[in-house]
């Protein structure tokens, strides 16, 4: 295994193609054919037969050993050019282990594949740094090579291709010989589980800011039964009035848009645990029934996932936040600039932002501290060494506001924005 750096998911076979062979002379070799030169040219100057002789056999032994090269490597093109990866979870999730299968097929699986030295490149983000010991296996016209993946970064890292290296046998020189093709494996970033009770009680600040009542089952909407409707869906007393299957409509239709306003740090650890923490919120918000848009400053905001596709909107919330970095330029004044469309784009939706500890003063605090007018508006502001004024600000322009350090009392602050909301 050498570090360069799927569900499952299983490569395409018209991906396997043939990559370039990387040949190494060994010192063995090197000092062999030097040695061989040197005792032909002393054997052919002293006019000595015998060092002739000697100085050739030697010589020799190292252009065998090239055409032994050559030669197998042209049987491996020939036999083995299929390769199959099976990623298993695919995609991966930073923190969270892996395993790897591939699968070298030979083109004509009649015999027992030999003893085949196969090795597999992958980037150090996916290895974890960590050395990996492969298990091999053989079938006939198969051979499987089954080891473990520790991503420790999200992102998208090249994982292969299948490496089979051959030697001569007089340890002269040496192949490595692709069979199949890289891949571009991607990295989730880490999340943890928010309770739900903490988006039920985001839910209410669209009740407090309209001091509304929340409609109850009854007055849900209902629609015709469709095949693969939930059975417990129907609703009987206008299924009794109307002769045929009507089942409620889908209960949070009535719930308001959520935007996930995300403040990235500068790239490492920090910008990571952002990350993961804004994907968490964001799932956490999705799953009690809100669409979800998420906006990280600097960057165009991204399409809304609909609570109604539940399973879609988790992967694409989930694979957006493997490619999210912070602003170019000055964070903060992509802060405020975000800031100011909320105000302008915003104002239906409930918002819950994650703030770096900026300060009062800071242009984007402050601009961000004047959309919180609208009453619906959370934030969660990482722990540092201007937390508390970062807090008082956004507080003093209407925002709930709580405090966190990583992903591990990220829960906990959830909790606390529930119950600051049920207070309210």
């Amino acid at each position: 295994m050498t570090s360069r750096g799927t569900s499952s998911a299983t490569t395409a076979a018209e991906a396997s193609r043939a990559g370039r062979t990387e040949t190494v002379v060994t010192s063995r070799g090197i000092g062999m054919t030097s040695a061989g030169v040197a005792v032909t040219v002393l054997g052919v100057g002293l006019a000595s037969p015998f060092l002739t002789l000697i100085g050739i056999a030697v010589l020799s032994c190292a252009a065998i050993a090239a055409l032994w090269i050559a030669g197998s490597v042209q049987v491996l093109r020939r036999r083995y050019r299929a390769a199959r990866r099976v990623i298993v979870p695919f995609p991966l999730a930073a923190g969270s282990p892996g395993t790897v299968t591939v699968d070298i097929e030979a083109i004509r699986p009649t015999s027992l594949v030999p003893g085949l030295d196969i090795r597999e490149q992958a980037a150090a983000e996916l290895t974890g740094m960590r050395p990996t010991t492969a298990s091999v296996s053989r079938a006939r016209g198969l051979v499987s090579l089954s080891y473990s993946l520790h991503p420790t970064t999200r992102g998208r890292w090249p994982l292969g291709p299948a490496v089979v290296r051959t030697a001569d046998p007089f340890g002269l020189v040496w192949a490595d010989t692709p069979v199949g093709a890289e891949e571009v494996v991607p990295v989730r970033p880490r999340i943890v589980e928010l309770p739900a009770a903490g988006g039920s009680r985001i839910d209410g600040l669209e009740q407090i800011s309209r001091g509304a009542r929340r409609a109850s089952a009854d007055d849900a909407a209902v629609r015709e039964y469709r095949h693969g409707d939930d059975p417990r869906r129907v609703h009987w007393p206008s299924t009794a009035r109307r002769g045929s299957l009507v089942v409620r409509a889908d209960e949070h239709a009535g719930r308001p848009p959520a935007v996930v306003l995300a403040d990235l740090p500068p790239a490492g650890d920090d910008l990571e645990t952002a990350v993961g923490a804004t994907a968490s919120v964001a799932l956490a918000v999705l799953a009690d029934g809100h669409a979800v848009r998420l906006v990280v400053p600097g960057r165009e905001p991204s399409r809304r996932w609909a609570a109604e596709a539940r399973d879609e909107a988790r992967i694409g919330v989930l694979d957006e936040c493997i490619d999210l970095t912070p602003a170019q330029g000055s964070p903060s004044e992509a802060l405020a600039r975000s800031a100011t469309s909320l105000l302008d784009d915003g104002a239906g939706s409930l918002v819950i932002a994650l703030v770096e500890p900026r300060g009062a003063e800071d242009p984007g605090v402050r601009a961000l501290s004047r959309s919180g007018v609208t009453g619906r508006t959370v934030a969660l502001v990482r722990q540092g060494r201007h937390a508390a004024s970062t807090r008082d600000a956004l507080a003093r322009g209407g925002w709930r506001c709580t405090s966190w350090r990583d992903l591990d009392d990220l829960a906990q602050a959830w909790a606390d924005v529930a119950r600051a909301t049920e207070r309210a």
